[in-house]
């Protein structure tokens, strides 16, 4: 089954047309496995701008979660330098 999404702008908000487990629901608030499976999967169908956007949201999340580790690798290390042992909080 082929969707065509002609004249409908696809954006993170966007909710799925397809799929059973997913279907109705906005990309953003689809889990980074699924993001990663409809970007490497829908890339090569009428269903590429799904793809694109689904691409983009998980380097987004990818991002952050860096982000996150690099903040509490810094706030482990400051808890370090005065005599705070992290693993003991």
């Amino acid at each position: 089954m082929t969707i065509k999404q002609s004249s409908v702008v696809v954006t993170k908000n966007t909710r799925i047309p397809f799929g059973r487990t997913y279907r109705g629901k906005r990309l953003c608030g689809c889990p980074s496995s699924y993001l990663n499976w409809v970007a490497t999967n829908l890339w090569d169908t009428d269903l590429h701008e799904f793809a694109y956007i689904a691409k983009q949201l998980a380097a987004e999340r990818e991002d952050d979660d860096t982000k996150i580790i690099n903040l509490e690798e810094a706030a482990d290390e400051f808890l370090r330098q005065h005599n705070v042992d992290p693993k003991k909080l």
